[in-house]
């Protein structure tokens, strides 16, 4: 039988950063549709650590996603053959034999999964390597030109793979009639049409999480998790969703989303569902039905997920409340109406404090996720972001740093203002703070503002009252079905607020 081997590559682990173990959905999604077809296929999470003792959790160094030292730690673990990951890699290869590989990749992923194509093609030099994918997506001729990759998936990759793996199954070494792909052959690099969106989402399998490689490694809530659309109709700069996935809507079913969450339920005990899309509540009617179909349903779960601020109303949320919801995130980005302008918001701070005011008048609990270090941002738009942040009053803030992504207005905006190559080299690319992406604040000051927002940001997110309220309305599902993590977490929190009184020192 023809053997798959799908990875995720390694990113927060090489990092040595606490990394919660979420099943890849995307390649959950492929490998099903190739068991479907007789594949023998293996699902390998890199990115999981297989021991608590690997990674730094939460150190002070921990206030934002990208940081120098974290960042050089990734550099050297990626140039460093000897290091643990990369055996573990090849065992893995060695153990599962693939007659292909398939990697997904990111493009803070693209140094690692540049690793792991070339350990491939030392283990086979004749083993096609495949490449799918936002960053390849979008830069298919780079990545090909780095050497270990021979094909590139571009976009939506389900229909996509199975076709490649079909005819090199067949011995079939013409890829011409493929849609959708970027390949190599002999020298030259030769890029296919487009591939027409699949129009029924209910038609793809659900993710086949049972495919999973060191199933140890994960738990009950790393295997809840699912998408229930595809598409993004809005025009935020600094994301490429709405170009990858494309402007369309896609919606599931309910029915298919119920039948779903019963099988996770059956072959995981899965009580925690994390739903992954852009904006969960679009589609107003269609979420209620899901709510209304997981009340009559009685799976007794609880969910979290994210969306707009001005998707957010008192009845939708009354039903997603109802049918379990315990947390509604919503990505902010801004407190300044001019940058709110600039990145393609089309929000407002009132619109964003009434959201909030609505989501915990039902008694759901929420966090923001805010951003900073946009090429036009200034001083006085992070004060005014930094001021929002402390009237909201919410459970949780996540406060990352802007770095330009392929596929973004915003990575354009950088080459506009030289901020950025547009022939950057991304499996050398130097993300913040190692870079600076702003033409209003030098590093030095931006660094400083940002420090200090992040040390608060770090303190609020730990303090007791906030954690009183993040584990308010969980506390009674974690002693019915979990009460090892809820123990977990009280110890870990112990160990952050010493953290806490250090920043503050």
């Amino acid at each position: 039988m023809f053997k798959v081997l799908l990875i995720k590559p390694p990113y927060s682990r090489l990092k040595c950063l606490g990394q919660s173990p979420y099943f890849p959905l995307g390649l959950g999604y492929i490998a099903a549709v190739l068991e479907k077809a007789d594949y023998e296929v293996g699902i390998y999470h890199a990115e999981t650590p297989r021991s608590p003792v690997e990674c730094i959790i939460e150190d002070e160094e921990a206030i934002f996603h990208q940081r120098s030292n974290a960042q050089n730690r990734y550099y050297e673990a990626v140039n460093n053959d000897d290091h643990p990951v990369w055996k573990e890699v090849r065992q893995t290869i060695d153990d599962f034999k693939p007659d292909l590989v398939g990697i997904s990749v990111l493009t803070v992923e693209v140094p690692a999964a540049l690793k792991l194509s070339k350990i491939c093609k030392t283990y086979n030099s004749q083993m096609p390597v495949v490449w799918g994918g936002v960053h390849p997506t979008f830069l298919p001729e780079q990545v090909l030109r780095y050497g270990p990759v021979d094909i590139v998936v571009k976009g939506e990759g389900e229909m996509t793979f199975l076709e490649i793996c079909n005819k090199l199954r067949n011995k079939e070494r013409d890829l011409s009639s493929i849609t959708g792909i970027s390949y190599q052959k002999d020298g030259k690099i030769f890029h296919n049409g487009v591939r027409p969106l699949i129009e029924d989402i209910n038609s793809i399998p659900f993710p086949a999480t049972h495919l999973i490689l060191y199933p140890e490694s994960f738990n009950y809530k790393s295997m809840g998790s699912m998408i229930v659309s595809r598409g993004c109709p809005w025009r935020c700069t600094f994301c490429s969703s709405r170009l990858f996935w494309e402007k369309k809507l896609r919606m599931r079913s309910p029915e298919n989303v119920i039948d779903e969450i019963k099988v996770l339920k059956e072959r995981y005990n899965s009580n925690y569902i994390m739903f992954w899309d852009d904006s969960f509540s679009v589609q107003k009617k269609i979420v209620t039905k899901y709510c209304k179909g997981l009340v009559d349903a009685n799976l007794n779960i609880r969910w979290r997920t994210a969306t707009r601020a001005d998707l957010v109303d008192d009845e939708t949320l009354q039903w997603i409340k109802k049918a379990g919801c315990v947390k509604l995130e919503i990505g902010v980005e801004s407190g300044s109406p001019r940058m709110q302008k600039i990145i393609a918001k089309d929000v407002d701070n009132d619109i964003v404090k009434r959201a909030f005011s609505l989501i915990k008048a039902n008694g759901i609990a929420t966090g923001a996720f805010f951003m900073a270090g946009f090429p036009d941002e200034t001083a006085e738009d992070m004060a005014q972001t930094f001021q929002l942040m402390k009237e909201l009053g919410i459970e949780e803030i996540a406060y990352n740093i802007f770095d330009p992504m392929p596929g973004s207005d915003a990575l354009k905006r950088c080459e506009e203002l030289g901020l950025v190559p547009k022939d950057a080299d991304w499996s050398n690319f130097r993300f913040w703070p190692d870079s600076h992406f702003m033409i209003n604040m030098t590093k030095e000051d931006f660094l400083v503002k940002a420090t200090e927002i992040g040390k608060w940001v770090y303190a609020y997110n730990n303090s007791f009252s906030v954690k009183f309220r993040k584990l308010r309305s969980l506390i009674w599902f974690y002693i019915l079905n979990d009460p090892g993590t809820l123990v977990k977490k009280a110890v870990h929190y112990i160990g952050r607020r010493n953290k806490v009184h250090r920043l503050r020192s």
